[in-house]
């Protein structure tokens, strides 16, 4: 079962003896935690979701899915495409060769597929690093992985110690959080140069892929 923002709430406040304490708003620790996660994935690529669409016949440009921060493979009905360059793409002004996509480029939060897609309806799958969604309510889930649940606390405890203007306790658990950006950073060069299998979130966006921020170094 997986963990929710109320199940850390409560956790964090048991943590600081604060159980019933309205000095700690529940918006104010959901907004701890979409931070903490935020951070997270930025310095370590921790989160994975895995995002299907289907092709569209003469279509070769597809947009990043949302909240994308990196790329980490793209498969045309199972085969895994291969990124090239731009200066490879086989379109001119005089021809656009059509097929089934091989290879794909990467400019503008635009995925460019080739050659252009000559079938619609073919699976497209694209797995991704990903930033977390905003946090609305005490039900929702927490993203990241599990390993990271105690980071999450600490970091809580960390926003709660500095509004309690506790600055020795805010400087312990601050030294905490910057121990497990570190660890995250250093996940990240691993996760690059390996090929794992990964931990993944399926989810069907459907049409066009929707738009991200950053282009990967795949």
């Amino acid at each position: 079962m997986a963990l929710t923002v109320n199940d850390l709430l409560t956790r964090a406040r048991e943590r600081y003896n604060a159980v019933g304490d309205e000095f700690f708003s529940d918006q104010m620790l959901r907004d701890a935690i979409f931070d903490a996660q935020s951070d997270l994935c930025k310095s370590g690529w921790v989160l994975e979701k895995t995002l299907t669409t289907t092709s569209v016949a003469d279509q070769r440009e597809y947009t990043y899915p949302e909240n994308t921060l990196g790329i980490k493979e793209i498969r045309y009905n199972s085969d895994k495409l291969w990124k090239t360059s731009l200066m490879k793409d086989p379109k001119t002004s005089t021809g656009n060769p059509k097929g089934t996509p091989c290879n794909y480029g990467l400019w503008d939060e635009v995925i460019y597929l080739y050659p252009t897609p000559s079938e619609s309806g073919d699976t497209i799958q694209i797995r991704t690093y990903a930033y977390p969604q905003d946090i609305t309510s005490n039900a929702d889930s927490i993203e990241v992985p599990q390993e990271y649940r105690e980071d999450l606390i600490n970091y809580m405890n960390y926003i709660m110690a500095q509004k309690d203007q506790n600055f020795n306790l805010a400087d312990r658990y601050k030294n905490e959080w910057d121990r497990a950006i570190q660890k995250a950073k250093e996940q990240r060069r691993r996760r690059l140069l390996g090929d794992s299998p990964p931990m993944v979130k399926d989810t069907y966006f459907g049409g066009v892929l929707d738009k991200s921020f950053l282009n990967s170094s795949y």
